[in-house]
């Protein structure tokens, strides 16, 4: 339960990876959500499998520092990147130990 309310005030209360919530902000390319879970954004929503997620987590990480440096200033940019990267590190660990625990991969929901 506890899990839950935290995934609804994440959307409210600013990106939390470890709550399976990420959202990124439209001001341009490229978008390391997209290359994460690509599928889902294709048919809105997709299961996807946390290898699959595993294997596509360096691309995405790589995306976020290219975006936070390119749009971000100085020390605040880099620190911007940590903290995304983590976001992004902490999704995939939360689809990997939910797929774990149910044996099913994580349904993973896209919206602009």
């Amino acid at each position: 339960m506890a899990e839950a309310v935290a995934q609804v005030s994440a959307k409210y209360n600013g990106d939390r990876g470890e709550a399976g919530f990420l959202s990124e902000p439209y001001h341009g390319a490229p978008y390391p959500t997209e290359a994460l879970v690509p599928e889902a954004f294709r048919y809105g929503r997709a299961r996807i499998a946390a290898s699959d997620l595993q294997k596509r987590l360096p691309d995405a990480l790589y995306m976020v520092e290219s975006r936070e440096l390119c749009f971000g200033f100085g020390k605040e940019a880099e620190a911007a990147v940590q903290r995304v990267q983590k976001q992004y590190r902490d999704f995939v660990a939360l689809c990997a130990r939910k797929e774990d625990e149910t044996g099913i991969p994580c349904l993973i929901v896209a919206s602009y």
